[in-house]
């Protein structure tokens, strides 16, 4: 059937998508129990003290940041489940739904569907950024004392973006849309 590809090819989406949930919660979940747990006589001990003096308002947004796209990639990989299915069931009871099959498979793959996985990568890259710049604040004063400047404007950056994305979901065709995703 000429379905069955595509049913391959959600089923790996979904996979990746299950990875990368578990990814976004496992990272921070080690790196703020390695710096909870770091023991005073370790070589790392002075660092971290320091990472979390300086840095802790960064680390906190790259902890919610990561946990913002656990959700979302979480929430992308459910959408894919429920069109998964819905094409599985039109394939299998042809007259399950008003709907074409053709009509599925392009809702599967229009640029709306696929929000919650830009959200999330978007936050990931935000999260880095933050993670980046807790680091960076170790060893760069200005960076520290600058800290709350630096969030708020990541944050309304970042909330740009995110409006950028949902915006353009409403814009673009089916076409224009996997036009525009073949850009990133």
């Amino acid at each position: 059937m000429k379905t069955d590809n595509y049913l391959d090819y959600l089923d790996k989406e979904m996979n990746i998508m299950g990875v990368l949930s578990a990814f976004c919660l496992a990272v921070p979940s080690l790196f703020v129990e390695r710096i909870v747990s770091a023991d005073e006589k370790s070589i790392a001990h002075d660092f971290l003290v320091k990472l979390w003096g300086n840095g802790w308002l960064f680390l906190v947004v790259t902890i919610g940041m990561s946990f913002f796209g656990a959700a979302y990639f979480y929430k992308q990989r459910s959408r894919l489940a429920w069109y998964y299915g819905q094409i599985a069931l039109k394939t299998a009871l042809t007259n399950y739904t008003s709907h074409d099959l053709d009509t599925w498979l392009k809702k599967a793959d229009n640029w709306e569907t696929w929000i919650p996985y830009h959200w999330a990568k978007t936050a990931m890259y935000f999260a880095t950024a933050s993670f980046i710049l807790a680091i960076l604040s170790v060893y760069i004063e200005q960076i520290h004392s600058l800290g709350k400047q630096i969030i708020g404007a990541l944050l309304i950056l970042f909330i740009f973006i995110l409006f950028h994305i949902y915006r353009n979901s409403k814009r673009f065709s089916y076409e224009e849309g996997i036009y525009f995703l073949r850009r990133f």
